[in-house]
């Protein structure tokens, strides 16, 4: 899992259709130990309901002191939930559960995301490419950030969430990516308060 960070998500890639790491945070948050793995060889995903309790639990116990302070909205602070001995037919569960585990952590502020051998998640500027491809099951939850517009603009109930906590990068012109900026203008005008602007 170590040389999967350092080798592959920690690096640049072409095919995830930016540059720079497949994920940005990780570098930095390895770089500074922000890094916490969670190895739960007893999380085999054989039972649906069993899945979501042990992940719900994980996801509430990250950040339980409070979110830590950033001037940036950044926080580089996560958890990796490593489970080794699960295999296909639990990650086909994991991914039946990712979307209501993904609303629990919204809710309170947290994004997370799911890795697997089979992994159909795909890259957001490049829908050809299997972004979440890893050698082993696991969970990731970090503290959710500016750039998540990316991955909440097409719900009302994850766009809200995300409003409530960085309307004002936007109203303060911090958020510069085109991107970022059409998602977040659409996702307003679909779900937005009739004040709010950008």
């Amino acid at each position: 899992m170590d040389a999967w960070l350092r080798e592959y998500v920690s690096v640049g890639d072409p095919r995830v259709g930016r540059s720079g790491p497949v994920c940005p945070f990780i570098p930095r948050a390895l770089k500074q130990r922000e890094v916490q793995t969670r190895v739960r060889e007893d999380i085999d995903g054989s039972s649906e309901l069993e899945l979501i309790e042990q992940l719900r639990a994980e996801i509430g116990e990250f950040g339980a002191a409070g979110r830590p302070k950033s001037s940036s909205g950044v926080s580089l602070e996560s958890w990796v939930v490593v489970m080794p001995s699960m295999e296909s037919e639990g990650w086909a569960r994991l991914d039946k559960v990712y979307e209501q585990l993904k609303q629990f952590a919204v809710s309170s502020g947290k994004m997370i995301g799911i890795f697997h051998p089979e992994c159909d998640d795909r890259a957001v500027r490049n829908p050809d490419f299997r972004v979440s491809i890893a050698p082993v099951a696991m969970l990731a939850i970090r503290h959710m950030a500016p750039h998540d517009i990316l991955f909440l603009n097409d719900s009302e109930r994850w766009f809200k969430e995300y409003d409530s906590r960085f309307r004002s990068h936007y109203e303060r012109n911090q958020v510069r990516d085109p991107l970022l900026l059409t998602l977040y203008r659409k996702a307003n005008q679909l779900y937005g308060s009739p004040t709010a602007h950008c």
